[in-house]
C-alpha cells in the first residue's frame, strides 16, 4: 500500500523538466540522487522558509542543489563534494544549466571543509553524503545555521532497515543501519532543534533550530 501511496503520487504531477533529465542520466550511472517526492517537499519547504544562502553536503551530479537553486535567482548554493568525477560532471552541468553564478561548489572531504564555507551563515544545511558521518557533519555546521533555519537529512530509514533491522543478513549492513539509528535517537535529544521525521522514499529528517534569547 505504502509504495501504491507514493506511485499514485508520482503519477498525477508532472516532472518533466530540462533538469529532471539528469534522473535518468543518473539511474543510467548509479549515481545516487535524492528521491523525487523528497525533492518536492524540500523544494516546497524553500518557497516557504525562503532561504538565501543553502549549504549542502554532498554534491554528486549537482542534481539537487541546481533544484534548490532554481527555486529563486537570489538563492546561493554551496556544496561540498570530494569525488573527483562527480566535481567534474557537476561543475559541467552548473555551466549547462546556467548555475555557475548561483552555486559554489567546494572540493574536498566535508570533515575538512569547515574553513572553506565558514564565511557566512547558512539558512538551510542538506546533509545527503556518508550515512555513517551524518552526525559528524551536523555537529560540525550546526552553528552556521541561522536561528529558525533548518537542517534536513536525507536517508534516515536507510532502505527501509532502520525499522526492521532483524531482516538485514549482512553484518556491514547492519553496523551501517545501527549507526543511522544511533543517529535518529540523537537528533530527537538536541534541545536546540525541533526534529521531525518524514516517512516518504528513503526517509527525511527535518530539524528546525531554535530561536536563541540573546
Amino acid at each position: 500500500m505504502h509504495d501504491k501511496n507514493l506511485q499514485y503520487f508520482l503519477d498525477i504531477q508532472s516532472h518533466q523538466s530540462e533538469l529532471n533529465s539528469l534522473r535518468s542520466f543518473a539511474e543510467e550511472h548509479q549515481v545516487p540522487i535524492i528521491d523525487q517526492l523528497s525533492l518536492d517537499l524540500i523544494l516546497q519547504l524553500i518557497r516557504i522558509k525562503k532561504p538565501m544562502n543553502i549549504l549542502e553536503i554532498g554534491c554528486a551530479i549537482g542534481y539537487s542543489s541546481m533544484h534548490f537553486a532554481s527555486v529563486c535567482p537570489s538563492i546561493h548554493v554551496t556544496t561540498i563534494e570530494r569525488n573527483t568525477e562527480m566535481i567534474t560532471e557537476a561543475k559541467r552541468n552548473f555551466t549547462n544549466y546556467g548555475f555557475d553564478e548561483q552555486i559554489r561548489l567546494i572540493e574536498g572531504d566535508a570533515l575538512q571543509a569547515y574553513e572553506a564555507v565558514n564565511d557566512r551563515q547558512y539558512d538551510m544545511i542538506f546533509i545527503d553524503a556518508a550515512k555513517a558521518q551524518s552526525q559528524k557533519f551536523f555537529e560540525l555546521y550546526q552553528d552556521l545555521l541561522t536561528d529558525g533555519g533548518m537542517i534536513i537529512t536525507d536517508n534516515v530509514l536507510y532502505h527501509g532497515f532502520v525499522a526492521d533491522i532483524d531482516i538485514v543478513r549482512s553484518r556491514n549492513v547492519k553496523q551501517m543501519v545501527k549507526k543511522v539509528k544511533k543517529f535518529n535517537q540523537w537528533l530527537v535529544e538536541q534541545k536546540a532543534f525541533t526534529t521531525n521525521f518524514v516517512n516518504m522514499d528513503d526517509g527525511l529528517a527535518i530539524s528546525i533550530k531554535e530561536y536563541s534569547n540573546d
